[in-house]
């Protein structure tokens, strides 16, 4: 009689082993790194609520300046007002407004908010210059940095604009050119604000953390049928 008790190699497909062992660890890899970026991303959120919440405060009161924090200024607006272009709300094209907010103490640059663009791209909307003096609210969001230009065009800056930057707050004369004022809602010279906080939340990223154990899983489990002898061997069994 045949000995039944015959060595058989477990890994009968190499080719198909080798491709799924290099494959698992970065699905997992990829799993574990949406997992960190749920919990920085709740972190953030928490933090952000947190701010929000909070009653806000001359800058002038600050010992150093951070995003999101809520504060009050008094003063007047400066009569031009320039168009941060590429804008959108709903999926339709428009403008964020900006304007120069003097108080007695600095000049701040003000993203009022949305507007929509006209039809035609030549055409720029009409915005009303708020007059008189005013206390508005609203939360320090910083400037993206830019490098130091020497010398810039002599129309600069321009009513619309691609970037709000340094160079551009630099070329207004803003007291802290890193750092802008968006007005909150409740602002009476607010336009359509409806901010974005977060570009997605840490629900987003479990989903994605999900999708790729899954994958992972998947994975191994078509190694076992395609690359090893476990269910011919289960299959032996049933047989018998």
């Amino acid at each position: 009689m045949p000995a039944k008790n015959i060595s058989v190699p477990l890994i009968r497909n190499w080719p198909v082993t080798l491709l799924c062992a290099g494959l698992f660890p970065v699905l997992m890899a990829l799993g574990f790194w949406q997992l960190q970026r749920a919990g920085e991303k709740a972190a953030l959120s928490a933090e952000l609520n947190a701010r929000l919440s909070a009653q806000p405060v001359a800058p002038t009161t600050l010992r150093g300046f951070e995003r999101y924090t809520p504060v009050r200024l008094t003063g007047f607006f400066a009569q031009d007002h320039y168009l941060l272009d590429n804008r959108t709300r709903a999926g339709r094209s428009g403008y964020e407004v900006l304007q120069v907010f003097i108080t007695p103490q600095a000049h701040w640059l003000i993203n009022r908010g949305w507007v929509p663009a006209p039809n035609r791209r030549e055409r720029l909307p009409r915005i009303a210059t708020p007059q008189g003096m005013r206390t508005i609210n609203g939360f320090l969001y910083p400037v993206i940095e830019s490098t130091p230009t020497k010398h810039l065009p002599e129309a600069f800056p321009k009513r619309r604009i691609q970037t709000l930057d340094t160079q551009f707050t630099r070329a207004l004369k803003t007291t802290d050119e890193k750092w802008s004022v968006r007005l909150s809602g409740d602002s009476d010279t607010a336009l359509i604000t409806d901010w974005h906080w977060i570009n997605s939340g840490p629900e987003r990223h479990r989903a994605y953390a999900l999708q790729w154990f899954t994958m992972a899983a998947v994975l191994a489990v078509l190694w076992l049928f395609t690359a090893t002898r476990f269910t011919a061997g289960f299959n032996d069994k049933n047989q018998e």
